[in-house]
């Protein structure tokens, strides 16, 4: 939201987000002298928020009202009739429900509906979404901000005792069961007692934290797993990692995935969702069957003693990131559409 604000502000379109004023969005927003309103949304029929946004969307005379979560997107018969389009981007490869009320906000009280990967696609379309209101664009990060950074990398492996030619194994995501994190548990296990011996930081928090430290413990890799919790500098993490793992249940896209690769890392992940989207397998990373600890291991077992051609796939995988999920690509898609649907040349 905030590149795609940024990109429009910069490119001479009036654009606003209305958002909660008590959430992180609101600042950050605020912080890079944007222009926000403040509208919560305490639920999806939330009567009073759908009433306030029309007011605004009609005062405004706005040609287009783009949704960004599901709550917000319930809010969009509110518009009918108001002249503005509207685009609702959908972000979760779950499947949806037949019926009449994924018809009615799918298919009559938007315009368009963008899906992040080719599996939020195909989620939309067993649910019977028609596919020519459908448009495929990934999200994307600010890829220059995964600069190698030297400085960060020798201070980060300091904090946490990796020596610094140990190999490192990055993971990064909520610490909750789709996840996958006792995938990684497991394939460490399994790789230490085969003598391979890496060390793995995990960044996240979540309500399995206490669990998966005692599982840890379970498998004998106290000394090997460190638990960062929450991190905010996720550019210097990825400095200090050497490799990269990812291996969820199901998953959207992976924005964390994106970043590793704009950091020029070899990527470890799960074939579900939308990471295929991101990662061809033998070319730009591996991909792995999700809940497949011997595959992981011998994923990253294969990175290690094969060190040029990690180096080669983090390399094709960081070129990749760079050309097709830069934030600044992705916010040009959308413009685009924007432009399509209004029936007006940039």
């Amino acid at each position: 939201m905030l590149g795609l604000t940024t990109y429009l502000t910069h490119t001479g379109h009036h654009s606003v987000v209305a958002t909660n004023p008590a959430g992180a969005l609101y600042r950050y927003l605020s912080a890079a002298g944007l222009l926000v309103c403040p509208l919560r949304v305490r639920n999806s029929c939330d009567l009073l928020a759908g009433l306030r946004l029309r007011r605004l969307v009609t005062s405004g005379r706005y040609d287009l009202v783009h949704f960004h979560t599901a709550r917000a997107h319930a809010l969009s018969p509110w518009l009918t009739n108001t002249g503005a389009k509207r685009v609702v981007t959908r972000r979760m490869d779950y499947p949806l429900k037949k019926g009449r009320i994924t018809r009615f906000l799918y298919t009559h009280s938007v315009d368009a509906v963008v899906a992040i990967s080719g599996g939020v696609r195909a989620a939309l379309l067993a649910a019977e979404v028609p596919a020519a209101r459908l448009r495929l664009i990934p999200s994307g990060v600010d890829t220059s901000r995964f600069r190698q950074n030297p400085l960060a990398r020798a201070q980060i492996r300091s904090a946490y005792g990796f020596g610094a030619h140990e190999t490192v194994v990055l993971s990064v995501g909520a610490l909750a069961t789709r996840k996958g994190h006792r995938t990684l548990l497991q394939a460490a296990q399994q790789l230490k007692g085969q003598g391979i011996r890496l060390r793995y930081l995990v960044c996240g928090d979540g309500t399995l934290r206490a669990a998966l430290q005692d599982e840890a413990r379970t498998l004998g890799l106290e000394t090997e797993v460190r638990f960062a919790g929450f991190c905010s500098e996720i550019p210097q993490y990825l400095s200090a990692a050497d490799l990269f793992v990812h291996v969820p249940l199901w998953e959207g896209l992976g924005v964390a995935v994106i970043e590793a690769l704009a950091a020029g890392l070899p990527v470890v992940a799960s074939q579900v969702g939308g990471i295929p989207d991101l990662i061809t397998d033998q070319q730009t990373g591996l991909l792995v069957p999700p809940q497949d600890a011997t595959a992981l291991a011998e994923a990253l077992s294969r990175l290690v003693q094969a060190r040029a051609w990690a180096t080669t796939l983090g390399r094709a995988g960081q070129a990749r990131a760079q050309a097709q999920f830069d934030v600044t690509v992705m916010a040009q898609h959308n413009a685009a559409l924007y432009y399509e649907l209004l029936e007006v040349s940039p």
